[in-house]
């Protein structure tokens, strides 16, 4: 069999390249216009605040994140709900430590016991704790998550814009401190400006990024809150779709917060691959429009193509191919650059820079083999099922 002609591979490869190119300048430019767009104007009176703090055993950086939810700038009042597992005597031992440090904050350690196992689902330890909620916003706010300080000064002016239900944010990946906690880093800030903002654009957000979010209370309550959701694993996407049923939009903001995830180990990094995309791929993309479906494929697909010209030069070892590849690992690099410079406001080690190209090589194949893998996961040590349209299975 005859190899392709040099014309053949320097047309392909550079309308790949083109193509990648000018997503890539599309989206650039629907981030620019984003954050540069006028945003809300906050009411005279700020709202009181319920931070609903779920807390599991292995949370990264727990006692920073937590103290950063206590250094908020913001003039209303905030009450923060701790919730952790009865025997996770660690956890609990940072939130009382920090009680115990600043007597004069409005805070509350509640203690959960799972219904299944030593460990309390999400679910189960925020219905358990949201009785005891007075705020008229409920924040929702996982544990690996440190506010920056006018983290609530920029989302909740956006609840209060007509027709908005719930409003969240974007994240930053902040852990360096292992190989594997890098990739995953590297990963994350290199694709959530460039997958979350552009298609806000195309189509009204159909779900909530369910590490920090808020509601007005009422809003909560009309949609029937967290009822039923005992044995889901989507309680974000689940919720977002009871905000959009009444008719209310889920609000993407440019309120940007940091994420400490620590991996140890290439195993580690490969369950958390997998478990972000069997979650979307089993509770989430069932109830998708055609549309919804077709903007993600969109948004998404052009990812791939580093990796395809990385292929076709290996293939084909024609210097077309590796002028295309290495120009699209360029552009790749420098959209990162500008998107932690101008917007993310955190800086990658310069020691880890040269993980770039394995992201933007390895990092799409790895999320095709996600998304075709088994609906098992591991978290935190429990192991669960994903059965489609979103309940779970605690298996061990």
């Amino acid at each position: 069999m005859s190899r392709p002609s040099t014309p053949f591979i320097r047309g392909f490869a550079y309308s790949l390249l083109a193509t990648f190119a000018l997503d890539r300048v599309l989206k650039l430019a629907a981030i620019t216009h984003f954050f540069h767009s006028d945003t809300p104007q906050p009411s005279r009176i700020w709202p009181t605040v319920t931070l609903l703090q779920p807390i599991t055993r292995g949370a990264s950086g727990l006692a920073n994140n937590l103290r950063s939810r206590t250094q908020l700038d913001y003039p209303g009042h905030l009450e923060h709900l701790f919730i952790c597992d009865v025997h996770d005597e660690v956890s609990q031992k940072a939130c009382t430590s920090l009680m115990a440090e600043l007597p004069d904050l409005d805070a509350q350690l509640l203690l959960v016991d799972a219904i299944q196992g030593p460990i309390a689902a999400k679910t189960e330890k925020l219905l358990a704790a949201l009785p005891r909620a007075r705020g008229e916003i409920l924040w929702f706010v996982d544990d690996d998550i440190a506010l920056r300080p006018d983290a609530l000064r920029i989302m909740i002016p956006y609840l209060f814009q007509p027709q908005v239900g719930a409003v969240f944010g974007l994240a930053c990946y902040t852990n360096w401190q292992t190989l594997w906690s890098s990739l995953m880093s590297i990963f994350v800030n290199a694709n959530a400006l460039l997958s979350y903002i552009p298609l806000t654009y195309l189509a009204d957000p159909f779900t909530i990024t369910g590490h920090c979010f808020a509601l007005r209370r009422e809003i909560f309550q009309r949609a029937g809150g967290l009822t039923a959701m005992e044995e889901r694993i989507d309680d974000d996407h689940e919720l977002a779709r009871r905000v959009r049923h009444l008719g209310l939009r889920c609000v993407q903001t440019p309120m940007i917060y940091d994420v400490n995830n620590e991996l140890s180990s290439r195993t580690a990094y490969t369950k958390q691959m997998k478990r972000w995309f069997i979650f979307p791929r089993q509770a989430m993309a069932p109830y998708l429009t055609l549309r919804e479906q077709g903007v993600t494929l969109l948004g998404s697909i052009t990812q791939l193509i580093p990796a395809l010209l990385a292929l076709l030069a290996l293939f084909t070892w024609k210097r077309p191919a590796f002028q295309a590849l290495i120009t699209s690992l360029g552009l790749f690099g420098a959209i990162y650059a500008l998107g932690e410079i101008c917007y993310l406001q955190r800086r990658t080690p310069a020691s880890r820079w040269p993980l770039l190209p394995i992201v933007a090589l390895l990092a799409p194949l790895q999320v095709l083999w996600s998304l075709a893998a088994s609906p098992e996961i591991e978290w935190r040590g429990q192991r669960w099922r994903i059965l489609r349209g979103g309940k779970m299975e605690v298996l061990s």
